[in-house]
């Protein structure tokens, strides 16, 4: 990846017959979805649009022709997220709202000729997920080709090899540490050691100064009927099932801590280099599928479909952290 990223050009601010044009010459798009969503004390509301944003210039670099005739579109981003982090400023939508504005969204784009379509989130509630995976389905509909890249990362940390993530860590002059830090991977899922390192990667402008300073998140304790599925589906001979059941233990887990932190894992050991890191080994895999699946190759699925189902679409709602019980930090 270059220094110089290349600039968005938003796909709406274009003459119309300027946007029908290049969608007709098979250049992508790429559909932001984020919420506004609390990442504890240190990253801003935003965090995960431009994580995001980063994360398509940095896979646009690498998927588009070198000689220049596919620019970096960008279609008008959705400012909304299924079950996001509970914490001053969040803006929870519903799974079936947040569907209908992916939906539309999509089929706007279907609309104008769009045959290339990336969504680019880094919002990982599988309700979400699978929200913008109906998008993804109604762009194939359609004829395009289509592809939600963090689905490939939700996929990994279920079966994590962190060896590619090996130099990030490179750091932590600890061993114990290094090691719990490594193990804990998976279950630095927001705002942590992995998130917060992104955000120092790909915009440092945004970040406080105050993740330095902050504690550890408190281990966390995964939801005892969770675990006992995820062992009777193990039993059962349904591995991936029991592997999705442990992870999902851990986020409810999470949410049941007192005061509810708003992050995970280790923020304070976060580096821009360790962003770098983790930034080229995504980019990396996101590339090689992306240019799979725009060839014609099936496109990613999210994880924990079941959620959809369980939750009867999204209407029994998760655990709520009331804001009285959300940390405060001087």
């Amino acid at each position: 990846m270059s220094s110089a990223r290349p600039a968005p050009i938003g796909l709406f601010d274009l003459p119309h017959p300027e946007v029908r044009r290049l969608l007709a010459r098979g250049v992508p798009v790429y559909l932001p979805v984020n919420p506004v969503e609390y990442h504890g004390p240190h990253l801003s509301l935003h965090n995960d649009h431009l994580v995001s944003l980063g994360l398509a210039a940095d896979l646009h670099e690498h998927i588009a022709p070198a000689d220049g005739s596919w620019p970096f579109l960008v279609a008008a981003s959705i400012e909304a997220g299924v079950e996001p982090c509970p914490g001053p400023g969040t803006r929870a939508v519903s799974y079936r709202v947040l569907r209908g504005l992916v939906e539309n969204a999509c089929a706007s784009l279907a609309d104008l000729g769009a045959t290339r379509v990336a969504l680019m989130t880094f919002h990982g509630a599988p309700l979400h997920a699978i929200a913008l995976d109906a998008g993804v389905r109604l762009l194939e509909a359609r004829g395009a080709r289509a592809i939600q890249p963090l689905n490939l990362v939700f996929h990994e940390m279920l079966e994590l090899d962190p060896r590619p993530y090996l130099e990030a860590f490179a750091g932590i002059e600890d061993l114990a540490e290094r090691e719990a830090m490594i193990k804990g991977l998976p279950s630095d899922f927001h705002a942590g050691f992995f998130e917060t390192s992104l955000a120092l990667h790909y915009a440092p402008e945004s970040v406080s100064s105050i993740y330095a300073t902050l504690p550890p998140c408190p281990p966390l304790v995964p939801e005892a009927p969770l675990i006992a599925a995820a062992r009777w589906a193990r039993a059962a001979g349904r591995e991936r099932l029991a592997k999705e059941l442990e992870f999902a233990a851990l986020g409810r887990g999470w949410a049941r801590l007192r005061p509810f932190p708003g992050y995970t894992g280790r923020p304070h050991r976060a580096t821009p280099a360790a962003g770098a890191v983790f930034a080229r080994a995504m980019v990396a895999r996101y590339a090689e599928v992306t240019r799979a699946v725009f060839a014609g190759a099936p496109t990613p699925r999210p994880i924990m479909k079941w959620v959809e189902g369980v939750t009867l679409g999204g209407t029994i709602p998760g655990l709520a952290v009331p804001l009285g019980d959300v940390a405060r930090f001087p």
